[in-house]
């Protein structure tokens, strides 16, 4: 039997963090109707994020996002998680020689937005990351307050608040036309057809099929996969309080995660929209750099995984009004930045979904709608 037409003010496509945190913004305006694909949310990247809170990691206005989004992470509203969303963890950052200037345009970064850091010989960061190869590198930028991020917790909190502000998700829900017809659009699914004035499009490595379906030209927002895996720390060490450490050229980044080591070759690599696994090359790639820039010798690989990134071509967000579809929203290209600045992006896309201004705090930091837009060149492609 078929369902009835559903109807809601908003639709969001997609229940990953981008389009739980816009939903829950958005319930404040309206009823929400979300839409997911898998039978459960947060299935792809989200349930695959390294799931930490740095503001210096990722292009210029993600960091400023996630700067916007650091009050909400460390105090949530009352009643939003039973648990904290955030622990500490820190960040450490490490630049080769030649690479100097770059770690220190970071520093100037970070400090026009008042994020704490502090900068470091190489030898001075063995002291927070003893495993480093000191001799391979010159300086390092070490974030105290980078804080490890409760992505369930999160993802949960935002979905029971919606339901609670009378919203609805539907999983198992594959979009399979979607056309506007007298001020609504229409979304037909395996589950049935939703309709709403204003449709937001959160569907992460799925963005482009979706704008697609919508009758848009092409935008430049595609998945890019990235692998990583999980190994064993070194034999009688307590790698627990060890920061998330990065190399400044992102050819790697490992992080303690469950009493062992998440390690990734940061790979970015075109995809098509899929279930991502690990690519074996550069699950080998991950080990030779974790043997090659610290003391580790790497045996057994407990698991190894993959997941999709959604990148713009100049890595910065994708969020607002798309110029060529009335009441179509985008919220993409998060390229590994959606959890940690998920609740300023989605604050940024229900305003603009709703016709408010910038919120205040976000555009004190510098960052303006025109810089985000969907209709920028590098995105329409004009």
């Amino acid at each position: 039997m078929a369902r009835d037409m559903e109807t809601a003010d908003f639709v969001v496509i997609g229940a990953g963090i981008a389009g739980a945190s816009v939903a829950y913004e958005l319930s404040r305006h309206g009823k929400v109707i979300v839409l997911e694909a898998e039978s459960s949310p947060g299935y792809h990247s989200t349930g695959r994020s390294a799931a930490i809170m740095s503001e210096n990691y990722g292009s210029a206005l993600w960091s400023t996002l996630v700067t916007a989004s650091r009050g909400f992470l460390d105090s949530p509203p009352d009643g939003f998680s039973d648990v904290p969303l955030t622990q500490p963890r820190g960040a450490m950052f490490l630049a080769c020689e030649g690479e100097e200037d770059k770690l220190s345009e970071q520093a100037a970064c970070m400090a026009r937005r008042a994020a704490r850091f502090e900068l470091m010989t190489a030898r001075q960061a063995l002291s927070h990351c003893p495993i480093i190869r000191a001799d391979l590198f010159t300086q390092a930028l070490h974030e105290p307050d980078c804080k490890d991020i409760d992505t369930n917790a999160l993802l949960s909190g935002y979905l029971r608040a919606l339901r609670a502000a009378g919203g609805k998700l539907f999983t198992n829900a594959t979009v399979q036309s979607l056309k506007r017809e007298n001020g609504l659009w229409l979304a037909t699914t395996t589950l049935g057809s939703f309709s709403a004035p204003v449709v937001v499009n959160a569907a992460g490595g799925w963005a482009q099929h979706v704008a697609g379906m919508a009758g848009l030209p092409h935008r430049s927002v595609n998945p890019y996969r990235r692998t990583a895996i999980l190994i064993d720390p070194p034999a009688g060490g307590d790698a627990s309080r060890w920061p998330m450490t990065f190399d400044v050229a992102e050819t790697f980044y490992f992080k303690p995660e469950a009493g062992r080591i998440m390690v990734s070759p940061v790979d970015k690599e075109l995809s098509v929209p899929c279930d991502a696994q690990a690519d074996e090359m550069e699950v080998a790639i991950a080990v030779d750099r974790m043997e090659r820039f610290t003391t580790m010798q790497i045996g057994r690989i407990e698991h190894k995984w993959g997941g999709l990134r959604t990148f713009a071509p100049d890595n910065e967000p994708v969020i607002g009004a798309d110029p060529d579809a009335e009441g179509f929203i985008w919220l993409a290209g998060q390229g590994g930045n959606g959890v940690m600045a998920g609740p300023a992006s989605a604050r940024l896309a229900a305003h603009c979904a709703v016709g408010l201004s910038i919120p205040q705090d976000i555009a004190g930091l510098g960052l303006t709608y025109g810089a985000v837009s969907p209709g920028r060149s590098c995105v329409r492609g004009s």
